[in-house]
């Protein structure tokens, strides 16, 4: 019994003495690598905005792309030369084709040849010569000026230092372009859209008249009055269809160009809209450069 009691205790002082142990053992402590101070260094340095983005720079990337926009405005102000020579071109042929607009205004009520939005129509004729005439004349002035303005726009540009530009002078530049310059290029798109517009239209006119007359002289008979007596119906017939032909190939080229310019007109928009954001980034480096008037 005596022996039994004492094996017990040895036991228990055995189980006591494991636990102990165990609590007082050393945790193991996650091993930390230490980098050598070159290692630090050596990594490319991660700035704040303030600290990199000076105004200087922001200045220098503001009309660095602005001149992209430049480019654009150059290209669209090679094209007015072709406009300017197409608005002469129909202007001088616009006298011949009045003849036949008239025609078509007496014979409306007659001939169904007359495509839409001539058929039916008649008044509408009497009023187109003078609609093309008036804004032939319009966009004549239109296209005046945007080259005043794109020439200004550009002359002022040309003058800031592309190195060290002056944020006072760049901000004049950049209301000019997002007001006075921007207005007066879409008023010649629109414009030069109207020209489109009313040379489709005198185009379709005259092919369906060219279309009309290959069935018979019936049209001419009933129009006689319109055109001179000396002319015969040969003559008449052979004028439509160059003049058709020569108005089809002159408002295709036309249109070609005006497309053209159109095109270029939404990039030089979106250039001008996004330098905003070089202002919005100056500001948050405490330098704004002035606010445009």
């Amino acid at each position: 019994m005596i022996r039994t009691t004492a094996l017990t205790v040895s036991f228990i002082a055995a189980v006591a003495t494991a636990v102990l142990a165990a609590e007082t053992a050393p945790v193991a402590q996650p091993v930390v690598t230490t980098m050598h101070p070159l290692e630090v260094t050596s990594k490319p340095h991660q700035c704040e905005l303030p600290r990199c983005l000076t105004l200087s720079l922001l200045q220098q990337r503001k009309l660095a792309k602005f001149h992209q926009a430049m480019d654009d405005i150059k290209g669209q102000r090679a094209l007015i030369g072709d406009f300017e020579r197409y608005a002469a071109w129909m202007n001088t042929n616009l006298a011949s084709y009045s003849r036949y607009i008239q025609a078509g205004s007496a014979a409306a009520t007659v001939a169904k040849f007359l495509p839409i939005p001539y058929a039916g129509q008649a008044a509408f004729f009497s009023k187109f010569v003078a609609q093309f005439t008036l804004s032939l004349g319009s966009t004549s002035k239109s296209l005046n000026s945007y080259l005043q303005a794109s020439q200004q726009l550009i002359n002022q540009a040309s003058a800031l230092d592309p190195n060290q530009p002056d944020p006072k002078a760049l901000a004049d530049v950049h209301a000019f372009a997002d007001g006075p310059f921007l207005k007066s290029m879409l008023e010649a798109q629109h414009q030069l859209n109207s020209i489109a517009d009313l040379s489709a239209s005198a185009q379709a006119f005259l092919v369906g008249l060219n279309n009309y007359l290959s069935t018979g002289d019936e049209y001419l008979h009933k129009v006689k009055g319109v055109f001179k007596k000396k002319e015969d119906s040969q003559q008449e017939k052979s004028f439509l269809t160059e003049s058709s032909g020569n108005l089809k190939t002159q408002t295709e080229l036309f249109n070609t160009r005006l497309k053209t310019f159109e095109t270029q007109g939404v990039r030089i928009t979106n250039t001008i809209k996004a330098l905003a954001v070089y202002d919005e980034l100056a500001g948050e480096t405490g330098t704004a450069p002035p606010a445009k008037l």
